[in-house]
């Protein structure tokens, strides 16, 4: 496996993880009440605008899904940060968006340098 597949798949495993993560977070993992569930996932819907584009490897979606995750960059550090029971659940959602972030910018620059060798 060359280095721009294992990016494109660390890349998407993480946005998708990224996504799930937050699904599980408002429904079963957060200390979040009942009846603002759906309220709280609407949180993670910024995830779901770049992510047609994302699953077809269009470098400017990627490029979005990189930029809308470091709202879960702060969002995970904060809780990880503040909060003395669900700061593991923090420190996930930081190690994903991080992961998405960087393994997106890698995925991104290596396609264009092996696209652009002779």
């Amino acid at each position: 496996m060359d280095r721009v597949t294992l990016m494109r798949a660390l890349s998407l495993g993480s946005y998708l993880g990224l996504i799930a993560f937050g699904m599980a977070w408002a429904i079963w993992l957060g200390d979040i009440p009942r009846n603002q569930v759906s309220f709280s996932l609407l949180f993670f819907a910024p995830l779901f605008l770049p992510l047609r584009g994302i699953l077809h490897a269009r470098d400017r979606s990627i490029l979005w899904g990189t930029l809308v995750s470091l709202l879960y960059v702060l969002h995970g550090g904060t809780v990880w940060y503040s909060d003395a029971e669900l700061w593991h659940w923090g420190a996930l959602e930081t190690l994903l968006a991080v992961t998405t972030m960087i393994s997106g910018s890698f995925f991104i620059r290596w396609r264009a340098e092996a696209n652009a060798a002779p």
